[in-house]
């Protein structure tokens, strides 16, 4: 029973039971004052009478806990979880890491923090509405749910960010089956509206308390190390204490880095020769950009391509990588007329309405065949079906351009994204070949994918050789082109001229 004190303002109760006499029995008002006949009443005297009339009803007293009942749980729901996947928010993640912080320290126990976001996923935002990007979080937050361990926590942050808390991991190898089991789970085909959509995730897990005591640290160096996963290709997964040497600094110190070194124009081309494995001979040169930092150090695209994700200066590089392959196509053709020239086309480039129109301006602006400008597009970009990207690949392979897909083995891809598409060459990941190599089961795998090369008319580029024992094997097995140190290092565009006479 409620009991109202002297003082206390009825107007809000008078106002609900205004709008929700539904819900009360209407023989309750039969003696209920009639304010219309009582102008001259006072407002005192009207709310004393109320108190005395309802201070004993059960009706009202259920009525006035319920609606206090109920919206203390909605504003609860809505301080703590997120709306769209219903899993606890950024800041109620703070609270529940707090808890098992002091928790875990009085027991001694440890637990990891796995922080994930999704591969692809501006793509399918992008491409195919917010709606379906929505409805891809829902679903992957219920696979990351089926993941986890009873007592676990999935959490998530913001956009296509997440973060799994996993109780009592003194067990690395259990950590890693999570990690794999997630990966696994999250890369499986969605299907929306009779599409089909792909994602996939990378993470990052830190470890209480060995890589730090502190709710802010854990996270911190956990985005730290899905950092340097992301850096190393899709679907995989790091521990912070086996990777922490290869964080030299924050990613915002790093992005600053990045940014200062395009106003400096701190980047140079390098051509790397192609060479046909059966005639030993140069044939072509894949042509790329090295970032030549403050300490001398020449660092690869593959190696900072994800710090032009977003950046306004991804497309000005990527024009400039194709003004240069075309310049320098046009000079060593007068060496070599069957020389082919392949470029990297990033997605700030080829995502532009007008780029077929662009690309075909810059060959008819040097005079150069379009079929030796071989178009380079990473598998990374097949993680999920872009129409816009198929449609790209289409219109450039009917104007006689020719295209290679990169990284194949180490980057997982959509096959249907592949069908009908003229696909001249396909080039091996450099790190999974080499670790393919070292094995039967894994030089079973390279036959098969250069089989598959074959069966598609297609030629197959094995990257990174360093020794004799290598080409002979790939040459045996069928592979077409090869690249690496074994013959030379990438060179600077400027010279390599030279080296062709």
């Amino acid at each position: 029973m409620i009991e109202f004190a002297q003082n206390t303002t009825l107007e809000p109760l008078l106002d609900h039971l205004k709008f929700d006499r539904r819900m009360t029995s209407p023989q309750k008002f039969e003696s209920f004052p009639d304010i219309a006949a009582n102008e001259k009443s006072s407002v005192k005297r009207l709310l004393s009478e109320l108190q005395h009339k309802f201070s004993d009803s059960v009706d009202v007293a259920y009525l006035i806990e319920s609606e206090v009942s109920s919206r203390t749980a909605d504003l609860y729901r809505r301080a703590n979880y997120d709306s769209l996947t219903h899993l606890p928010n950024r800041a109620h993640l703070h609270d529940i890491l707090e808890n098992m912080i002091q928790g875990t320290e009085h027991k001694g126990s440890v637990f990891s923090l796995l922080f994930l976001d999704l591969d692809g996923f501006k793509a399918v935002n992008d491409t195919q509405g917010h709606h379906i990007g929505d409805e891809l979080l829902r679903h992957v937050s219920g696979r990351l749910i089926s993941s986890v361990r009873e007592g676990d926590i999935v959490s998530r942050l913001g956009g296509d960010e997440f973060v799994v808390l996993l109780a009592e991991t003194e067990n690395r190898t259990e950590v890693e089956d999570v990690c794999q089991r997630i990966i696994n789970e999250v890369s499986r085909p969605y299907w929306f509206e009779g599409q089909e959509v792909r994602t996939s995730t990378s993470i990052g897990v830190s470890m209480f308390p060995q890589d730090s005591k502190l709710a802010s640290e854990l996270i911190e160096t956990a985005d730290e190390a899905l950092y340097v996963s992301k850096s190393k290709g899709k679907r995989t997964f790091r521990f912070y204490n086996d990777v922490k040497q290869e964080v030299p600094a924050h990613k915002h110190i790093i992005q600053a880095r990045f940014d200062a070194a395009v106003l400096n124009s701190e980047f140079a081309t390098y051509v790397e020769p192609q060479i046909d494995l059966k005639e030993n001979r140069v044939v072509g040169g894949h042509l790329s950009i090295e970032w030549q930092t403050a300490d001398e150090n020449q660092q690869s695209l593959e190696s900072w391509q994800h710090l032009l994700a977003g950046n306004p200066a991804e497309s000005s590089i990527s024009l400039w990588l194709l003004d240069s392959a075309c310049f320098y196509l046009k000079q060593w053709l007068k060496v070599d007329a069957e020389f082919v020239v392949t470029v990297p086309i990033m997605e700030g480039l080829w995502r532009q309405e007008d780029f077929a129109e662009l690309l075909n301006q810059r060959v008819k602006q040097y005079g150069i065949p379009s079929s030796q400008l071989q178009l380079a597009f990473s598998l990374k970009s097949f993680d999920v079906f872009d129409q816009g990207l198929r449609d790209c690949l289409q219109q450039l392979s009917d104007q006689g351009y020719q295209l290679t897909l990169t990284g194949l083995g180490g980057q997982s891809f959509n096959f249907s994204m592949l069908v009908g598409l003229n696909i001249q060459e396909f080039k091996f990941d450099e790190v999974w070949l080499h670790e393919q190599l070292e094995t039967r089961s894994g030089q079973q795998w390279v036959k098969a994918l250069i089989q598959m090369a074959k069966s598609l008319d297609a030629c197959m580029i094995a990257t990174g050789i360093i020794s004799e024992s290598q080409v002979q094997n790939l040459t045996e097995w069928g592979c077409t082109l090869g690249q690496g140190a074994y013959w030379s290092a990438p060179i600077e565009a400027a010279e390599f001229k030279q080296l062709m006479i």
